[in-house]
Parts: C-alpha cells; structure tokens; sequence
C-alpha cells in the first residue's frame, strides 16, 4: 500500500496517528524504528521534545479529521495471530483478555560499551558452527532425558551454553548468521536457540554480567521443554478452542515439574521458564503475574521469544520483514512488556539484523552481512552482481557508512544514474521469500577464509560451515 502522507504539528497529533517521518533524521531522535503508532500520551510529549513537525501516514493509522482519542486503548492492541500463527496467539487471545493496569517499573539499568567484538566474522564463523551443533545435539539429549525423568548430560549441555554466550560476546553477527539458515529445519528446538540468541544479545548490548548471561541463554533453551507433554494435535493447531488453549498452556507447569524432578538444574534457570509466558500487564500466565513480580531474567527470556515468534512462524505462516517484526514489537511496549525493556532490545538487534535482505536506493537487492555496533543503520551490505548469471556466485560487498565508496563500487559494477541518488541507504526491507538469493551461499562467501576475491567480486567455493547437517 502507498505511503499517503500528510505533515502535521506535533501538537496537532491524537493516539492512533502513525508517524511515517520527522522533521529531522531518525538517528538523531531515541525511537529504535523509523515509523511507528502513537499509542499514549508520553509518545506525543516525547516527539514534543525533539521535533516540531512530523508526517503521519493515513493508509496505516488516524487521519487528522478523525478526532482524538481521549485514553489509550488498554488490553492488548495487536492482532499478532493474523501474522504470527499459532503461538504468541495464545497469549491475547481468550482466557486472558482482562489485563490489570500496568505497575510502573523502575528502568533497567544499561551499561553500554563493557562487551566489544573481538573476533571478525571470518573467524568466528567455524568456532560458532562447531558450537551451535554441539549445542543442538545437546539440547535434543537432554529433551530426552528429562523427558524420562534422567537427566545425565546436564554440566555437558552447560559448558554448551557458556560457549555460546562466550562467541556471542566476541562476535554476535556470526551466531546470527548461523540460527538465521536453518529456518526450514526442526522448529522447537531451533526456535528455543534463535530465542536464547536474541536473549544473549540483549543482554551484551545492556552489559549484564555473564554469569547472568549464561543463566538468562540456559533458561530460554529450556523455557519450552513442557511441549513434551503436549499432544502434538494441540500443539500444531492453529486456531485452538478455549479448552485447547488451557490445555496447550499446561506446558510451563509440565516444565518447571520436570526440571525439578531433575533435582540438578539451577532454581534460576527454572525460574525463567516459570515464567517467561507471564506479560507487564498480568495478562500472561501461569500465575498471570505482572511488573516486577515477574523476575527480570524471565522478562528478558519474554521479549526474545516474542519477537522470535513474530520473526519466524511455524512454516505454516510467511515469514515478515525485520521491520515489520520489530513494529509488531514496539507496539507491545508498556502493555504486554516492560516499555524501556522493549527500546533497548530492539536496539540491542538492530532495525536491519544480519542476514536481513534489503533493498537500497539504488534499487539494488543486497543481504546484510555485517553490522556496526554504533551506527546500526548503515551495516555491510553484500550485493549479487545483476550482470552475471550466478547471482548467488559474485556478490561484491559495499560499507553504507562510507558513501563515497559505495558509489565507486556501483560505479565499476556498471550502475547508472548515480549522481541522480542524493544519499546511497537502506530504502526498506524486504519479506525473505519471494528472492531468489541463497543466503546460505552468501554467509559463505564472508565467512569461510576458502572464499576468493577476483576482480571485486567474491565468488565462493561450495565450502559448508558444517550447516547441512547441524
């Protein structure tokens, strides 16, 4: 749909405008995402602060003649079943549609800077392969065990996860990489990896200690090890009934009982997947607990599975843009989650994480292969060469924060029309169907030290990081 845009003062804004653009650059301003919905009354007073006017886009929210709302609506506001499928439905939906008024809650508390990356994605690239296959391997046993009531691997599945957590604070784009190719394979348990990915991440963007890192990445592996006891006809089911949905809930409790009954796994770790399905406003459950009383391990376990969830359906769902997933996110701020908790996560990921395909303006399609920490809107785009045939054989790579030698690359790879583009950037994001680019293919060419450069291009050699069979 076209944008259909209209420039209004900010004291002119209601609840339910949709702010598509401001008056100055979006990397000037706090807001983690360029558009979203006005949803309270601190979102006008904040765009008070640092703008005089903005644009709204009227085909996705209020119109400046629709009048104003006088409250902000209460209860949940997204309709995430209708984009995510089966499981962050559950819990909006039904047995939980009367929330509590939100608790306020002290802010988080961030230390930026305390991790840096220290390894580059080259290098990184086997050891995270090598770890992300013993940890799936590792968390398929351990399901099993515990499953039976005996749980023997349990330090092993540990040094697994503080192996991840130790790539991940060396170099978090290379694990990206990693659980961002495997969508299509067995959902649970790499759905409960890319959650505790996502988790880690936020919590090296935030400096948490990582003794509670490896806490917070061991409690969302295990936070849906309860689906065991699900009848797999429930747990599939896309529109469940009442009745489904109380049953399908059961597996939190299935959870904790047994990783208790283990009598080996850390009162910590159980407490995250305890409760890890309650939301801000106490409409989640088990407990329906809400705010602080919700532990801060848990919330964070929370906000990765939700937006995981919103991310990557079932595959019996499309996939949505990174955009999109992170506007679905937002929109929960304050309400199902802890709002500052919501704005430092997403800019903990990034508007455009790795491996997200992107167009420019330019027109050219290109993958980002790589992010920078401190400017998260002009990453390393990798882009297929639209001469040669193999467009998953030649890409060459561009850095958007050097626009001049953006422009000298296209340049040479025959791209016309150059000097009519006032800024080379990321235009939008892309739906990852629908293109036919093999992001496997170019995770190869960055990173396994076998792929070549010639003549610009990087060309690869067919050398697997150990995915296929992962």
């Amino acid at each position: 749909m076209a944008i259909q845009e209209i420039e209004i003062g900010v004291a002119d804004l209601t609840l339910g405008m949709y702010v598509s653009r401001l008056d100055r650059p979006w990397n000037n301003t706090p807001y983690p995402l360029q558009g979203f919905h006005i949803r309270s009354s601190e979102d006008i007073a904040s765009l008070k602060t640092y703008c005089d006017h903005v644009f709204i886009d009227v085909a996705k929210g209020r119109g400046v003649l629709e009048g104003s709302v006088s409250s902000p609506p209460r209860g949940p506001r997204v309709q995430r079943e209708k984009v995510v499928g089966g499981e962050i439905k559950l819990k909006v939906r039904g047995v939980v549609e009367e929330a509590h008024d939100v608790q306020v809650t002290p802010p988080i508390s961030v230390r930026k800077g305390v991790y840096e990356t220290t390894v580059s994605l080259r290098l990184e690239a086997a050891q995270a392969s090598k770890i992300a296959k013993n940890l799936r391997g590792n968390l398929s046993l351990i399901s099993r065990q515990i499953s039976r009531g005996k749980l023997a691997d349990y330090e092993s599945l540990k040094r697994n996860v503080s192996d991840m957590v130790d790539s991940v604070l060396r170099c978090p784009d290379a694990f990206t990489w990693l659980v961002r190719l495997r969508d299509k394979d067995q959902y649970s348990h790499d759905h409960s990896l890319r959650s505790a990915l996502w988790a880690v991440q936020f919590a090296r963007y935030i400096g948490m200690e990582k003794k509670e890192i490896s806490v917070l990445c061991l409690g969302t592996l295990l936070k849906d090890i309860g689906k065991i006891k699900v009848p797999n006809v429930i747990l599939r089911k896309q529109n469940r009934t009442e009745a489904e949905e109380l049953e399908y809930r059961k597996y939190v409790t299935y959870g904790v009982e047994m990783l208790r009954n283990t009598r080996k796994i850390e009162p910590r770790v159980i407490s995250i997947v305890r409760h890890h399905a309650e939301l801000h406003n106490g409409g989640g459950f088990p407990e329906g607990v809400m705010g602080t009383k919700i532990p801060l391990l848990a919330r964070i376990a929370g906000i990765a599975t939700a937006y995981d969830l919103i991310s990557n359906p079932r595959e019996t769902d499309a996939p949505v843009a990174s955009s999109r997933a992170v506007s679905l996110l937002y929109n929960m701020r304050g309400n199902e989650f802890q709002e500052d908790l919501v704005v430092q996560f997403i800019q903990s990921i990034g508007l455009y994480p790795t491996g997200t395909l992107v167009e420019l303006t330019t027109g050219d399609i290109g993958v980002v292969v790589e992010q920078h920490p401190k400017s998260r809107l002009t990453p390393q785009i990798a882009i297929p060469d639209h001469i040669e045939e193999g467009l998953n054989e030649n890409v060459f790579l561009v850095d958007l924060r050097d626009e001049e030698q953006v422009r000298k690359a296209l340049a040479e790879k025959g791209r016309k029309n150059l000097e009519d583009i006032d800024r080379i950037a990321i235009a939008r994001d892309l739906e990852p169907t629908g293109y036919d680019i093999d992001l496997t293919n170019v995770a190869n060419l960055f990173m396994v030290e076998e792929a070549v450069k010639k003549d610009g291009f990087w060309s690869t050699v067919r050398v697997k990081l150990g995915l296929d069979n992962g």
